[in-house]
């Protein structure tokens, strides 16, 4: 079927499938699946929809509402959601995905493993692999070429098994940003871009800003802020140099900025602050 929803261009398809009481015993099966572009200011809010979902995103970026908060999922990476309880979803740039509600015999324990990191948002390893296994079943519905439950029911398993293998270890998620937190505080007076630091950290910028924010519990900004702020108060401290020349030796455009931020922190000027060092 092609869709005639809002905002999801008319090339965008869909097929539900009804499962057998035996597939609903025994298998892993899907309700529906489809290949979705979405259009800028695409969103979607619901209560609830019996399956588990992934999407994985080919081309865009999407958002997921978590705990309140919408974050952020980009190009190559797979959302997971629990349909069972309320869910919402939007893009403000438009993404092109394919996706996949399932259900069956240990869909919920698969869905519990993938997210036991409190994370429904992967980026994985082997894209191309989960992206060939989806693609596959979609055109199966899409070419009438039927499937048996069993077939349907290994395909899906593999989907998930994929997902499972493909996922950033924490070992190497934690190396990544070490690298990026050792960088950030021997290169503080550069003016460093969100994704120079993804880069090399090794990870998308999307991912990156979780992982970093989850490990640091500050944004690449703050780090950064709190880097200069730190040479900054040691320079007041133990330097003649000028408010003028610390500003622009920590990285700030010009003094005023500096004088702003660290007002703003500190809640004295630095003047105040190398005063009250130097008595």
């Amino acid at each position: 079927m092609f869709s005639s929803e809002e905002k999801i261009t008319g090339g965008s398809q869909y097929f539900f499938y009804t499962p057998t009481e035996t597939s609903k015993s025994l298998f892993l099966y899907p309700t529906v699946i489809g290949s979705f572009e979405y259009l800028p200011s695409y969103s979607l809010i619901r209560n609830r929809y019996d399956s588990y979902l992934i999407i994985l995103i080919e081309s865009g970026t999407m958002e997921i509402l978590l705990d309140g908060k919408y974050l952020p999922a980009g190009k190559g990476d797979v959302i997971l959601l629990n349909c069972y309880k309320p869910h919402a979803y939007r893009t403000s740039t438009g993404c092109k995905t394919l996706w996949l509600h399932f259900d069956g015999k240990m869909a919920g324990s698969y869905y519990d493993n993938l997210t036991q990191d409190n994370t429904n948002i992967l980026t994985i390893k082997n894209f191309n692999a989960v992206h060939t296994l989806l693609g596959r079943l979609f055109r199966s519905f899409e070419e009438h070429s039927a499937k048996s439950e069993a077939q349907m029911s290994i395909m899906i398993g593999n989907i998930l098994l994929e997902l499972m293998s493909g996922k950033a270890s924490v070992e190497p998620v934690q190396s990544g940003i070490k690298k990026v937190t050792e960088y950030l505080t021997d290169n503080f007076s550069r003016d460093i871009s969100l994704n120079e630091m993804a880069e090399l950290a090794g990870f998308s910028p999307y991912y990156f800003l979780r992982r970093f924010k989850k490990e640091t519990g500050l944004t690449p900004h703050q780090f950064l802020i709190s880097a200069r702020m730190s040479a900054a108060k040691y320079n007041l401290s133990n330097t003649g140099m000028t408010v003028s020349e610390i500003a622009y030796a920590c990285g700030f455009e010009d003094e005023s900025a500096f004088c702003y931020s660290f007002r703003k922190r500190e809640g004295i000027t630095p003047k105040e602050f190398r005063l009250s060092k130097n008595n």
